[in-house]
């Protein structure tokens, strides 16, 4: 029987990275909530809400690292106060953009590249978000250009008017976390967190 699960993303790109995820890593869940907070503070801010809703069911919480330091540091002061089990806190390196540039060769595709122009350590990134875009003004066509990046790009980061209907579309369609994990550790640790929830799993 099918096990609930509820997905917070600070973005919507971010909420569907992790419901591909989930389907890989969690197989016997099903989402059955999912929010997005626009803003890492706004999940931040509601922590307390969803620890109270972790007793209940699992809740995956996606977030990026942004400038912080490190995700360790992040995740030892937002889980201060008593962490519970069923609440996973998971922070991408530094962007969710990192996790979908490790899949290389799908994302690579995808922006009409070759894999040798994406990096093999998107976690290395400072700003992977501008690495996706700035591969996409270079080979992207012209109806994706026009859908991922923002018309006056000196603008960044914001993003073009369907960047994340292209994106997420792409993510649900074509992105592989078991691929994209052996290039971000930061990932391949978000996949192992998931898994060790299922108390079924072999």
């Amino acid at each position: 029987m099918a096990r609930d699960i509820a997905i917070v993303a600070e973005d919507r790109l971010t909420q569907a990275v992790l419901q591909k995820c989930v389907q890989h890593a969690l197989p016997r869940f099903r989402v059955v909530r999912s929010e997005v907070k626009h803003g890492r503070g706004n999940v931040q801010r509601e922590l307390a809400a969803y620890s109270k809703l972790s007793q209940i069911m699992p809740v995956l919480v996606g977030v990026d690292l942004d400038g912080d330091e490190c995700a360790p540091s992040l995740l030892a002061n937002w889980l201060a106060n008593a962490p519970l089990p069923g609440l996973l806190v998971r922070v991408a390196v530094r962007e969710v953009e990192s996790w979908v540039l490790a899949d290389r060769r799908r994302t690579s595709a995808f922006l009409g590249a070759v894999p040798d122009d994406i990096t093999k350590s998107p976690d290395d990134l400072g700003d992977p978000k501008r690495a996706l875009l700035d591969l996409a003004r270079a080979r992207a066509s012209a109806e994706l250009k026009r859908d991922l990046i923002p018309r006056n790009f000196a603008q960044y980061p914001r993003i073009g008017p369907a960047y994340n209907l292209q994106m997420c579309k792409f993510v649900e369609d074509r992105w592989r976390p078991h691929v994209a994990q052996r290039r971000s550790d930061s990932l391949a640790r978000a996949i192992r967190a998931m898994a060790s929830i299922d108390p079924d799993a072999a």
